[in-house]
């Protein structure tokens, strides 16, 4: 018998966190593009509700729907071009990502995320929810430094990540 139901108590669904997985996308050794494992190592770093999970993907590509298989929620951290000033970042959905996929706003992962994506999407395995945050990569070349405008965005995307799953 659990607690709740020893105490008298009611747990309310609503009330609870959702189950959300968080992946870092993208390779290490190639600078900027190595932001989404940052990333999940400063969320790692701090306090999360309970069922959330991070985790650094590398470039998942078609292995993609084995990540977020049975997932609620997944939340995709990656560097993408996007047309923009260097350290901009942007939230999208995933109709957003669909809708873009096929214009100016591209992954540096072949296959990319779109694609990855699509795939899961085809094998029924798409969560209820998926929120891409993205940023403008300044460099993604051999390395594993990340560029000054990169590093400073990366702290205000992890606070609008620690919003989102609250």
């Amino acid at each position: 018998m659990t607690c709740q139901a020893l105490c008298g108590q009611q747990v309310d669904a609503a009330s609870q966190p959702k189950r959300t997985l968080i992946l870092g996308l993208g390779n290490p050794l190639c600078g900027d593009d190595g932001l989404g494992n940052y990333a999940v190592q400063m969320l790692a770093a701090r306090q999360l509700p309970a069922g959330v999970k991070v985790l650094p993907a590398g470039t998942p590509g078609w292995e993609l729907p084995n990540w977020i298989s049975g997932w609620p929620r997944v939340i995709l951290i990656d560097a993408v071009q996007m047309g923009l000033e260097p350290g901009a970042r942007r939230r999208f959905t995933l109709n957003e990502v669909r809708l873009i996929a096929a214009g100016e706003i591209l992954s540096s992962h072949a296959p990319d995320l779109a694609t990855g994506l699509a795939l899961a999407d085809a094998l029924h395995q798409l969560p209820d929810e998926i929120v891409v945050y993205g940023i403008e990569p300044e460099r993604c070349e051999p390395g594993t430094e990340i560029s000054p405008h990169v590093k400073h965005a990366l702290d205000g995307l992890v606070d609008d990540i620690l919003r989102e799953i609250v």
